[in-house]
């Protein structure tokens, strides 16, 4: 009787250690929930949508990442804020185009035909025995070289009144024509002046 039963405990000590050795090494598969984590974290790329920008079929978490960072540039596209610029001294460019050239040109041959009388008048009162009082047009004189020496002075006027006309500065850019006038009159007052001591010394 007990040689039985210590044949039975040896058959059944192997087959108990091999079942434990069979559960420890089986796998256990669990049985996945509809609210577990790993479904979560599945990708969303079976399902897409159409792009209304390009007709193309794009998926979901890709239109949501779109979605997101469109937003998100928005966001700090508003926020960024431009300085607005320092205004500057305008600066005022006046161009010989924007003035009137025919006063210039008018007040250039009144001051070169002032001065031709001058010298037509210089010429005629020294052949009468008179003195031409200037020293600059006294060696001119006596000769018809005076007509081209008395248009020195003449020229350089104008080439001031021109400069003065497109000066920046206000005050000369307003009196451009004051050298040309006042060189007209010293010439046709000269003329008149070498008249009258040509017609005293008749």
């Amino acid at each position: 009787m007990v040689l039985a039963i210590a044949a039975l405990f040896l058959q059944f000590a192997p087959a108990t250690h091999v079942f434990a050795d069979v559960n420890s090494t089986m796998p256990i598969v669990k049985t996945a929930t509809a609210d577990t984590k790993s479904d979560a974290a599945k990708p969303a790329a079976l399902t897409s949508s159409v792009d209304a920008a390009t007709g193309n079929a794009v998926p979901t978490a890709f239109t949501l990442a779109k979605l997101e960072g469109t937003s998100q540039h928005g966001q700090a596209l508003e926020t960024i804020r431009v300085p607005d610029p320092t205004p500057a001294k305008p600066v005022k460019i006046i161009m010989a185009e924007t003035r009137p050239r025919k006063a210039w040109l008018i007040l250039s041959i009144a001051e070169h035909s002032a001065a031709t009388f001058d010298a037509y008048s210089t010429r005629v009162a020294v052949s009468k025995g008179a003195a031409e009082a200037d020293p600059m047009m006294r060696p001119f004189a006596h000769s018809p070289a005076i007509y081209g020496a008395i248009q020195v002075c003449p020229l350089v006027l104008d080439y001031a009144a021109r400069r003065m006309e497109r000066s920046q500065i206000g005050l000369l850019r307003k009196t451009w024509w004051v050298p040309q006038t006042a060189a007209t009159g010293i010439f046709l007052f000269s003329g008149v002046h070498n008249v009258g001591v040509a017609n005293s010394m008749r």
